[in-house]
């Protein structure tokens, strides 16, 4: 393994552990303050909502610019904001304006992960990119379990400055990953439009459609599981059980990936996994909550190397271009599905699964219908 996939995955294990900390934080924490599904939404969505508003700008200003001075500044900036929303909550008591800064947050972070992931797929080895991919995942999901685990205990007694410790963690790994050479820099060679060709062919569009289809329906569930948890009455307890069920299923998954030699098998297995995030829901067992984000995660992580050849197949000096405008697509759905989400759990819980099912089948279905994802693994 080369020099910068190393240290990517070392900075994946701080940046992963701190992060958690404080993501898991804020995001308790506001449900806390709100104590509402429908005012959630904001927190829910920011992602998507910031996804939708920035990652086609950002991946074109990715590969035009220098992405480590963008990594840098956003890095800095949304490491600091959690400190200044715990005080919101906690001391002043605006929690309007501790959602507007998590919102703002949010969006810093999406410009950090535009910035780091491009590098990231471009510098991966054809011949051992399954090890890579397992290695990165087992060194960053292992983290976050071990601040998942951690996060009760720190939380019982520090409340909202469990960010601070995250922050610091955090940090570390920020500074590993400013030392790499992230690329970018393409200066007039780099076209928007060339980049909307690019996203156009075959194999790009229909991968990046499929996965952004099923990722809006899937994160009524993920994307909800401290407000799913509380709506069911349940606890810090169950809630860390949902946590760990779905970043432990990111090291199952890639585990079980490195054994499929047929992308056949591969997709069967991701669809029924599915299937049964939205089963297990409508069981409306808080306890089983961990279940149905696990079936998320190792659902995503089978055919993760999947996507990843299709935006692979871009020109190299648009690639944080094409995965920007992926993240557009992909930011739609999920805010459209997010936001119905929001409005059903607090009037129809069970109509959520029964959208579910009927999106992932309808997905399922267009798989059946093409060939184009069937590629060597």
């Amino acid at each position: 393994m080369d020099r910068f996939n190393k240290i990517f995955i070392i900075n994946n294990g701080f940046s992963a552990f701190g992060l958690n900390l404080i993501d898991m934080t804020l995001l308790w924490i506001l449900y806390l303050a709100l104590k509402n599904p429908i005012l959630y939404i904001p927190v829910a969505s920011a992602n998507p909502v910031g996804t939708l508003l920035l990652s086609s700008f950002i991946g074109y200003i990715a590969d035009k610019y220098d992405r480590k001075k963008l990594l840098i500044i956003s890095g800095t900036i949304h490491r600091v904001l959690p400190i200044f929303i715990i005080y919101f909550v906690i001391i002043s008591f605006n929690p309007v304006l501790a959602v507007i800064l998590y919102v703002v947050r949010t969006g810093l972070m999406i410009v950090t992960s535009n910035t780091i992931t491009p590098s990231f797929i471009q510098n991966l080895p054809e011949d051992k990119m399954k090890k890579v991919m397992f290695y990165n995942r087992i060194v960053k999901e292992s983290s976050t379990i071990l601040s998942i685990v951690i996060w009760p205990l720190l939380y019982t007694f520090y409340s909202g400055w469990t960010v601070i410790p995250g922050i610091i963690l955090a940090t570390i790994g920020f500074i590993l990953i400013s030392t790499l050479p992230l690329g970018g820099k393409g200066g007039n060679k780099v076209k928007f439009r060339e980049a909307l060709k690019e996203y156009r062919r075959r194999e790009i569009f229909f991968i990046s459609m499929t996965n952004a289809i099923s990722q809006g329906a899937l994160g009524m569930v993920y994307l909800y599981s401290a407000a799913i948890i509380q709506i069911l009455h349940g606890n810090t307890i169950q809630y860390t059980l949902a946590q760990l069920g779905f970043y432990l299923s990111w090291i199952i998954g890639p585990w079980i990936m490195t054994k499929f030699n047929n992308v056949t098998k591969l997709v069967v297995t991701s669809f029924a996994m599915y299937f049964l995030v939205f089963i297990v829901l409508s069981l409306k067992n808080p306890w089983l909550i961990g279940l149905s984000t696990g079936s998320v995660g190792i659902g995503d992580s089978l055919t993760e190397i999947i996507w990843i050849k299709a935006m692979r197949m871009a020109r190299q000096e648009l690639m944080a271009s094409v995965l920007g405008i992926d993240e557009f697509i992909t930011a739609g759905f999920r805010l459209g599905y997010g936001s119905i989400a929001g409005t059903l759990y607090a009037t129809d819980f069970l109509v959520v699964p029964i959208i579910g099912v009927i999106t992932i089948a309808g997905v399922a279905l267009a798989y059946i219908k093409n060939d184009v994802w069937k590629m060597k693994i």
